[in-house]
């Protein structure tokens, strides 16, 4: 048996293998159920099963680094060459001086590939997982779990690198910071969220995909991760303010440097997920029942 068919047969008593498939029974809720129900129990239903796609997640990563010297590792290095890069041209110009700039950078860097791999990876979600969607009828919100599972490890390992930058430097901490527990539990509600209204739209149609990646590569420029929000005025500071992401990175990054969130960004980030959340409950019940003839 290979071995992603063993983990995932022994992660949950109730899942069996057949032949060359993995199949686990489950009942839905019916098609005349109320918006959104089928919705939120495939939500719920996926996490339950976190033996399965923390299984797949993990494999995952150890195979896209198989036989390379420094495995993991990559992924600080990678990270840690930007964020020197980008201290040593870019620091000169701050006003914070080269040392918080860094930070800076290292945090906004690091929120924004976590926020972006949210949108990117969720587009593929699904469609990356055509054989298992058609194979099984597991919850579809295991695929997303297991992106998100996948997208955590290079988040916790570049904070790993912040960590290291802070003490080195020793930003002005305030009691603020216990307002970073809050952001991270509002990524994760819109990781999940976005990449499940990304995967059903992108499975439909297939040129989101595209779109989407063209939109990602202008957005590193117009998100305060270079530059600082806080040193800009007129019309750069009103494109910052345009870009979600902008917010998001702030209600993380600003309690790490000693500074103060502004309560725009908090409504921005709350009204941002609450209208996800509905999104893509109401995507779900229009085209989850699609979904496996899309794949």
């Amino acid at each position: 048996m290979p071995l992603r068919e063993f983990r995932l047969a022994h992660a949950d008593p109730q899942v069996i293998t057949e032949g060359n498939t993995v199949s686990k029974m489950q009942t839905f809720p019916s098609q005349h159920s109320r918006p959104g129900q089928r919705f939120f129990f495939d939500i719920v239903s996926g996490l339950k099963m976190h033996e399965i796609w923390r299984n797949f997640a993990w494999e995952e990563v150890l195979s896209r680094y198989h036989r390379s010297t420094m495995g993991l590792l990559w992924i600080v290095f990678g990270y840690a060459i930007f964020v020197a890069g980008i201290s040593f041209f870019f620091g000169g110009f701050a006003k914070m001086g080269r040392g918080n700039f860094t930070i800076y950078v290292a945090l906004g860097y690091a929120s924004f590939q976590f926020l972006i791999a949210n949108v990117v990876d969720g587009c593929a979600v699904f469609t990356g997982s055509a054989s298992w969607l058609k194979s099984t009828t597991l919850p579809y919100s295991i695929y997303v779990y297991k992106s998100i599972f996948r997208s955590l490890l290079p988040f916790g390992l570049q904070l790993i690198v912040v960590a290291i930058l802070m003490i080195y430097w020793q930003p002005p901490l305030r009691w603020n910071i216990i307002l970073v527990i809050p952001a991270l539990v509002l990524y994760l509600l819109n990781a999940v969220a976005i990449q499940y209204l990304c995967g059903l739209i992108a499975a439909r149609f297939r040129d989101v995909t595209h779109l989407v990646g063209s939109i990602t590569r202008i957005l590193i420029f117009t998100t305060p991760i270079m530059w600082v929000r806080g040193e800009r005025s007129g019309d750069i500071a009103l494109v910052a303010d345009l870009n979600p992401l902008t917010h998001y990175i702030e209600i993380f990054r600003s309690p790490l440097m000693g500074e103060d969130i502004r309560m725009l960004s908090w409504l921005v980030v709350a009204g941002f997920t609450v209208f996800c959340w509905l999104l893509a409950a109401l995507a779900a019940d229009r085209m989850q029942r699609r979904l496996a003839f899309w794949v």
